[in-house]
């Protein structure tokens, strides 16, 4: 089961992958062609992804929920050798792991329930609940209605 998690995890994260891809370097080189040091630590996504592509997701998750990367890892500022983005120290980047899979478990859920090609599938992404807010925002709930009033109507849905 845990298997299958992580194949829907990664399913999730390439969709957040190529969102991103364009912000990559091209070719996954740094300056003066020598190709990026391989990551280290990585438990969700596959181990020998490349490295382009890890930054490129981490750059989706920093729109969807309007962080930076300090959020989650050790980060002072560009190119600083205190940087240590493979340590587990916050607990924001072992929530975040656990995000991944749960987003990859209900996508993977969803898409075995409706039987539909995967194009055809709507798919929860960190955005669909963060919106750019590091801690989701739910609308308050509505009043119960009046004693004795009449139930509201249901909301017409808009125009196709």
């Amino acid at each position: 089961m845990i298997c299958r998690s992580v194949v829907s995890a990664f399913g999730v994260v390439v969709l957040a992958g190529s969102f991103a891809a364009a912000q990559a370097p091209a070719g996954g080189q740094r300056a003066g062609g020598a190709p990026p040091a391989p990551m280290k630590n990585l438990q969700v996504l596959p181990k020998d992804m490349p490295q382009p592509q890890v930054v490129a997701i981490m750059r989706a998750f920093n729109f969807a929920l309007g962080v930076e990367c300090g959020h989650c890892h050790i980060w002072t500022k560009p190119g600083d050798p205190s940087n240590d983005m493979a340590a587990d120290t916050k607990i924001e980047k072992t929530v975040a792991r656990a995000m991944m899979v749960m987003t990859g478990e209900i996508n993977a859920k969803v898409a075995a329930s409706i039987k539909k090609p995967a194009d055809q599938i709507a798919r929860v992404e960190c955005g669909t609940c963060h919106r750019g807010a590091t801690i989701p925002v739910t609308p308050p709930t509505p009043p119960p209605p009046a004693r004795g009033a009449a139930p509201a109507a249901p909301a017409t849905p808009p125009a196709k």
